[in-house]
Parts: C-alpha cells; structure tokens; sequence
C-alpha cells in the first residue's frame, strides 16, 4: 500500500473527530476589557464556549477515513 501526502489531512480529520468526540465544548476568549474603578484598575475577561454536535465528530471521522481509503487505494489494472 502506498501513502500518499493527501492522506495526511486524512488522519488530522480523524483527529479532529476524536477530539470532539472526547471534548465536546471549546473554550474562547471573546473580549477582554479594563475597567478604572477608583484608584485601580480592574480586568474583565468574557469567554465564548463553542459546541460541537456529537454527529458532527462522527462525520469527521468518517470523512477523514474515506479520504485515506480512496487516496491510498490502489488503481484497477485492466
């Protein structure tokens, strides 16, 4: 079987199914923001939590799996 270069974003699409599959909620840093209260100074920071759908993983992973299958395939000789 031959590995072909392709393949590789294959196995990060698998990755990244896996990843969503175990850690379903991401999160970001939205906004920070500084707030004088008097003589000091105050830091506000807003977080953003991102959600991945459990099929969306699952679809990722199959993805990645069909695009390693038909990469590395080998071609009918006629």
């Amino acid at each position: 079987m031959k590995f072909h270069p392709i393949a590789i974003v294959g196995l990060l699409l698998i990755a990244g199914g896996i990843a969503t599959l175990i850690w379903p909620q991401v999160s970001m840093p939205a906004k920070k923001q500084e707030v004088n209260l008097g003589t000091g100074k105050a830091i506000i920071e807003t977080r953003r939590i991102v959600t991945f759908p459990r099929p969306f993983g699952i679809l990722l992973i199959l993805a990645g799996a069909g695009q390693i299958f038909f990469t590395c395939r080998k071609a009918a000789v006629k």
